[in-house]
């Protein structure tokens, strides 16, 4: 079994300070790997961390039209401001997987419900736990993974190093996106309130 945190940010992103290979270390000493990076509208961090961590995994928090949704196990970026239909399409072309972050969250820049809609046979994952959303909007997000039959994501969405890990998903090993994506299935969401430094 691996522990994995699905949802971690770099320097890349314009709302974190920290540098790739501190994300790094810390998931090193966290047991977490391999690591996730998934920045705000680019995959910049994740590429420079595959220089010393060839399994690490770009992902990309995109503004779309209507709000964001996140691309993983993506092999170049996804420019930003398209419909959430044409992000679904560029994020499928390069083999990622569509994920639903923090869908219910007041507070974040999420797709509409009505753009949720209309994706919804193209959502791989729904992110029932994001280490800074509230209860219930985690909830509403349990409730739409349910109705959509996805596996269910869960991360820190870390900022900072002290909130790496705070969320992460203990599951089997997998070999590529498609087998990431089984093996989901048999995850379990683990949440910590503080970490040991």
């Amino acid at each position: 079994m691996i522990k994995i945190d699905l949802h971690l940010h770099t320097s890349a992103s314009f709302d974190c300070r920290v540098p790739p290979e501190q994300v790094a270390e810390r998931c090193r000493r966290l047991g977490l790997a391999p690591i996730v990076v998934t920045d705000h509208d680019t995959i910049a961090g994740a590429l420079e961390l595959r220089q010393r961590h060839p399994d690490a995994i770009a992902g990309q928090e995109l503004m779309t039209k209507e709000g964001e949704l996140m691309g993983l196990f993506l092999s170049r970026p996804v420019k930003g401001d398209l419909t959430p239909e044409a992000a679904v399409d560029a994020i499928k072309e390069q083999g990622g997987l569509v994920c639903l972050q923090h869908p219910y969250d007041p507070s974040r820049r999420h797709l509409s419900q009505t753009a949720i809609e209309r994706i919804a046979a193209q959502i791989d994952i729904v992110e029932v736990v994001n280490g800074r959303a509230d209860a219930h909007a985690n909830q509403k997000a349990q409730e739409l993974c349910t109705v959509l039959g996805t596996p269910a994501g869960a991360g820190s969405d870390a900022h900072t190093l002290r909130e790496i890990g705070r969320v992460y998903v203990e599951m089997p090993a997998f070999s590529d996106a498609a087998d990431f994506l089984d093996k989901l299935r048999q995850g379990r969401i683990v949440r910590k309130k503080t970490w040991m430094a």
